[in-house]
């Protein structure tokens, strides 16, 4: 991947691996959801300037889930478009009480185990404001749901993403190494990228 000479590495790497082998077998550690409980925790720092609020939720859906290419979609309208997310937008830009507020979105490809974390960074005495702002922006999202426009918009920015993503030598071979592993090739992306351009709001 990339500008290279594969006549010129490949002798040393060959070089350098010759002789490896592992003590020990190979064996994938399974992190399935189960037997969690949610819990809320303050900690403390007064020696800090800034508090930080996260909150986290796991739940159990795979990658190759139907459902998986409406919830990147729905993550992304809720806040990992940046500032043009629904929590940028609220928390940030409407009332200004963090200095940056984003959600993430972590779906294995082996097990039934995902996660969605919201960080917002903010003066300790809004921290109370930005809770409920994200709260409400949740409670929202699964209310109403989203509008055409805002899914077309949040499509349009994600699949692009995705292609400057790729133009990076780096991240392409990090990709291509990672689908190596899933045994998958890039027909996986393309047939994913192609669900999320077909979502409807409804979805």
């Amino acid at each position: 991947m990339g500008d290279f000479d594969p006549d010129a590495c490949l002798p040393i790497l060959q070089r350098a691996l010759a002789g490896w082998t592992s003590t020990k077998p190979y064996a994938r550690i399974s992190t399935a959801v189960a037997g969690l409980s949610g819990s809320q925790h303050n900690i403390n720092t007064p020696d800090k300037a800034n508090a930080t609020y996260t909150s986290g939720l796991l739940f159990p859906i795979r990658d190759d889930d139907p459902d998986y290419p409406a919830l990147l979609m729905g993550n992304y309208i809720l806040g990992a478009g940046s500032l043009s997310s629904r929590l940028g937008t609220r928390v940030r830009q409407q009332e200004g009480l963090s200095y940056g507020i984003s959600s993430s979105l972590s779906v294995s490809s082996f097990d039934k185990r995902a996660g969605l974390t919201i960080t917002a960074i903010c003066n300790p005495q809004n921290i109370g404001r930005v809770e409920k702002a994200v709260r409400e922006e949740i409670e929202r999202l699964l209310k109403d749901g989203v509008t055409t426009e805002e899914l077309d918009k949040a499509k349009q920015g994600y699949l692009q993403s995705q292609k400057v993503t790729r133009s990076s030598d780096t991240a392409l071979a990090g990709t291509l190494s990672n689908f190596r592993h899933l045994d998958r090739t890039m027909f996986y992306q393309a047939e994913l990228e192609q669900k999320i351009d077909a979502l409807t709001s409804g979805q």
